[in-house]
């Protein structure tokens, strides 16, 4: 009798029988996950629509149509990782995903968090001259200054990446299951840690805003609204580090 040795399964280089040694996709539960940040993208796109469509609306006015189309584009980015994590990991993506989340976080909360200081800065000053007034385009270009320094940091991030790779030191690694099936997914380093520690800084700088000006006086109260978005991305951010 003659024995036929089988190939192992795919990604396996060693096997006792035809057991999977790699997790399976679950293509429907990705599918469904995918569908649900696809329509919130939509979502956030008709906001922009309507938001423009109603811009000489005395509370679009108030915040200023920049700054609320600023947030949502912002917000737009915010939802891509899904998007990018759907895909099999690869080096690129993996350093596409820290791009993407980390300017969509910074144009999101950075405009919040100006938004707040021009609050600050128009109705609690403590000068008896009276202050100018920042306009939108001011706010933009403090925001712009933000956006760079984050730029600068990822640009950083990503030469030390590819040096690291030069040295044999991957981005992408293998990881396994409890029940011992090996899947793919980018390194987290030290970088990624000062990264969620620089978000955390930036969100608590927001926080201290929003006790600051909470006993201005607003016709729509946009900053109250501002420090629940402030508070709920501080808990759960928090909540979602400390669990990885």
């Amino acid at each position: 009798m003659e024995l036929e040795c089988l190939p192992c399964p795919p990604g396996c280089p060693l096997c006792l029988d035809g057991a999977p040694c790699s997790v399976q996709e679950d293509l429907y539960l990705r599918a469904a996950v995918l569908t649900v940040q696809a329509f919130c993208m939509l979502l956030v796109f008709i906001s922009m629509l309507v938001a423009y469509h109603f811009r000489r609306t005395k509370r679009i006015r108030a915040s200023g149509l920049l700054l609320l189309e600023t947030i949502l584009f912002g917000s737009l980015l915010l939802y891509f990782p899904v998007f990018i994590m759907y895909f099999k990991p690869s080096v690129f993506r993996c350093i596409l995903l820290r791009w993407v989340r980390l300017l969509g976080f910074a144009i999101v909360y950075g405009t919040v968090n100006l938004k707040m200081y021009r609050v600050l800065k128009v109705f609690l000053s403590r000068t008896a001259q009276r202050v100018p007034y920042m306009t939108s385009w001011r706010v933009l270009k403090m925001l712009a200054v933000i956006v760079l320094m984050v730029s600068w940091f990822l640009s950083a991030w990503t030469a030390g990446v590819l040096e690291n790779m030069d040295r044999d030191v991957p981005l992408l690694v293998i990881s396994q299951t409890p029940e011992g099936l090996g899947f793919s997914m980018c390194d987290l380093d030290r970088w990624d840690y000062m990264m969620a520690l620089a978000e955390l800084l930036f969100l608590c700088w927001g926080s201290f805003l929003c006790y600051t000006v909470r006993t201005v006086p607003s016709a729509f109260h946009e900053p109250r609204y501002m420090g629940i978005a402030i508070h709920n991305e501080i808990l759960i951010s928090t909540t979602f580090h400390l669990l990885r």
